[in-house]
C-alpha cells in the first residue's frame, strides 16, 4: 500500500505504546498514518495532559488537498472530516473501507490536551453532574 501524500510504500507500525494491539501503516517521509476507524477511536481514548500544548498539524491548505484511498480499488477520494477531539485536525476518511488517514502530527494533536483545557473539561463535567 502506498502513502496518499508521498506515494511511498507504507510500513507496518504500532502508533501508541499504550495500545500495542493497534496497528497502522506509517509513511517514513511525511509521518502520516493509515488505520481503521475503529483503531483510531481506541487511540482517541488515550489523552495525555501536558503543561503546554504544542500542535504540529499541517496548515489548512495542505489538509484541504484531496487524497485518494490507498486501500480501495478502483481509486476513490477520501472524505474530509473534522476531528471531534481537536477542531484543527481534519481527518481523511474512506466511506467504503472505513480507513482513516492522519497527517503527521494529527494523532498527537488528538491525544494531547493542555492543563488549562483539561481543567475546563473537569469543571464542565462537575457542573453537568449536579
Amino acid at each position: 500500500m502506498r502513502c496518499p501524500r508521498c506515494s511511498l510504500a507504507l510500513l507496518d507500525s504500532s502508533p501508541d505504546r499504550k495500545f500495542p494491539e493497534v496497528h497502522a501503516l506509517h509513511c517514513d517521509k511525511c509521518d502520516g498514518l493509515w488505520m481503521a476507524q475503529s483503531d483510531l477511536h481506541r487511540l482517541e481514548q488515550a489523552v495525555d495532559v501536558s503543561w503546554i500544548e504544542v500542535r504540529h498539524v499541517p496548515p489548512p491548505e495542505i489538509q484541504a488537498e484531496l487524497l485518494t484511498c490507498p486501500a480501495c480499488s478502483p481509486a476513490r477520494h477520501l472524505n474530509k472530516v473534522q476531528s471531534d477531539r481537536d477542531r484543527k485536525v481534519v481527518l481523511d476518511v474512506c466511506d467504503r473501507c472505513h480507513g482513516v488517514w492522519l497527517d503527521g502530527g494529527e494523532l498527537r494533536a488528538i491525544q494531547e490536551k493542555g492543563v488549562l483545557s483539561a481543567l475546563v473539561d473537569a469543571v464542565r463535567f462537575f457542573i453537568r453532574g449536579r
